[in-house]
Parts: structure tokens; C-alpha cells; sequence
């Protein structure tokens, strides 16, 4: 894999883990409810869904063609 396309895969990972994580930080700090999304636990899930499989697409990218080793933080 070239490098050009693995920083634009890590870029785009890494937007995905800080756009959700910042989404649930807000849901935290501010306790908005949304009027069409008032099961707040079901929309932070999925948010967590987006997360682990960012990082997880992050730790197979580094295992398979980046650094030799994934990262067990994020396993």
C-alpha cells in the first residue's frame, strides 16, 4: 500500500473516532435531548459502534501494512 493512501485511511479514521467521541461528550456535558433522537443510549451506542470499528480498521492497518506490531491499547 502506498503511503499516500495509508495517511489518507488513517486520516480518515482518526475523524471518525474524534467526530464521535466529541458527539458524546456533548450528549454528556450539555444533556441535550434531540427531539427526533430522544433515546439517547441507543445514539451514544452507536457512536461507540463508529469508534471501535475505526479503531479496530486502524489496528489492522498498522498490523498488515504499517508498523510490525498492532497496538494492544486498541485491540
Amino acid at each position: 500500500m502506498n503511503d499516500k493512501l495509508k495517511a489518507t485511511l488513517i486520516a480518515r479514521y482518526k475523524a471518525d473516532i474524534a467526530d464521535a467521541t466529541y458527539k458524546i461528550k456533548c450528549f454528556n456535558d450539555q444533556e441535550i435531548v434531540i427531539p427526533e433522537h430522544f433515546d439517547i443510549t441507543g445514539e451514544v451506542d452507536k457512536l461507540i459502534d463508529v469508534i471501535a470499528s475505526a479503531e479496530d480498521k486502524l489496528a489492522v492497518l498498522r498490523l498488515h501494512y504499517g508498523e510490525k506490531k498492532a497496538d494492544k491499547a486498541i485491540l
